[in-house]
């Protein structure tokens, strides 16, 4: 992992603000996320976490969960698959390209420093996307995707 250079985060914050702008869209009462896949400048993917049986969300069967252990509990399809969704249904080919995630809670922005989602990161790896972008309090952390996927594991084995 590696931070974004200032000339670099200037790029990305108008990436960043329609991963915000997707976030904003989730019904889930736990997080809302947000992430959006570009390639060559161009949006490809977008998507947001959205639960697919509304009733286990009131309340949340995972709220007391606070990292993503339990996943299958949850019947939510992640932003991240919902980006890769998106841009494979345009015809959009994902290899090289960059996904940036963003989190809120209670419509706010918050960083997000856990690289805890085993799920997405298999996915993201898999897709040929090359990078995954998270907002950390020091900045724009840039992962490479495998990086990405090796310290979801990690996060789990090393508890």
């Amino acid at each position: 992992m590696r931070y974004a250079t200032a000339d670099e985060a200037k790029e990305m914050k108008k990436y960043v603000g329609a991963a915000v702008k997707e976030a904003m869209k989730s019904t889930c009462t736990k997080s809302q996320r947000g992430a959006v896949i570009v390639k060559n400048g161009e949006i490809i993917g977008r998507g947001y976490n959205k639960p697919t049986i509304e009733r286990l969300c009131d309340p949340c069967i995972r709220e007391d969960i606070k990292d993503n252990g339990r996943v299958e509990l949850c019947s939510a399809i992640h932003a991240e698959q919902m980006a890769i969704l998106d841009a494979l249904k345009k015809g959009k080919p994902l290899e090289g390209s960059r996904m940036f995630h963003i989190k809120a809670k209670d419509g706010k922005i918050k960083p997000s420093e856990d690289t805890s989602c085993t799920v997405c990161s298999r996915i993201i790896l898999e897709a040929g996307i090359k990078d995954f972008v998270l907002l950390h309090k020091k900045g724009f952390a840039i992962y490479p995707a495998d990086e990405f996927n090796k310290l979801s594991f990690d996060y789990f084995l090393n508890k």
